[in-house]
């Protein structure tokens, strides 16, 4: 007989693992949700290093450190062939931040940020003078 043993500190390791990958695989497909979504990006699958564009351009990001939970540095977007040739943020922004949210279980809104200043705080991010643009995702199914 097999004794299965599950740990207590379950939750507390989850709790330090970007929002991103901890419901599981590190790989996630998201259905665009919003216009911008819809007419930029197209549906996006997250990675745990990157997330990669409807038309197969990868973004590649690294997790940040920050008060701002699920923070993320990005490069190359100015390398990222997108929907009828449209700029993930602004037309010259090669590198900057996003700040991926869950609204509910099954909803993704990535906010991006221009340039080498995060976002500080929460709140009041959309009104940051280096924010671009917001995208949603919903999970297919």
């Amino acid at each position: 007989m097999k004794i299965k043993i599950t740990s207590v500190f379950l939750g507390l390791s989850l709790a330090s693992i970007p929002l991103a990958y901890a419901g599981g695989a590190p790989d996630k497909k998201w259905g665009a949700s919003s216009t911008t979504a819809t007419s930029i990006t197209g549906d996006i699958v997250v990675g745990m290093t990157s997330i990669t564009m409807a038309t197969g351009s990868v973004l590649h990001i690294k997790p940040v450190t920050s008060e701002v939970p699920n923070l993320y540095r990005f490069t190359g977007a100015d390398m990222l062939m997108l929907i009828r040739d449209n700029n993930l943020c602004l037309p010259d922004t090669t590198d900057g931040y996003l700040v991926l949210s869950y609204p509910s279980k099954n909803m993704l809104a990535i906010d991006v940020f221009d340039g080498d200043m995060p976002p500080i705080t929460v709140e009041g991010m959309e009104s940051q003078s280096n924010f671009c643009a917001s995208y949603s995702y919903e999970m297919p199914g």
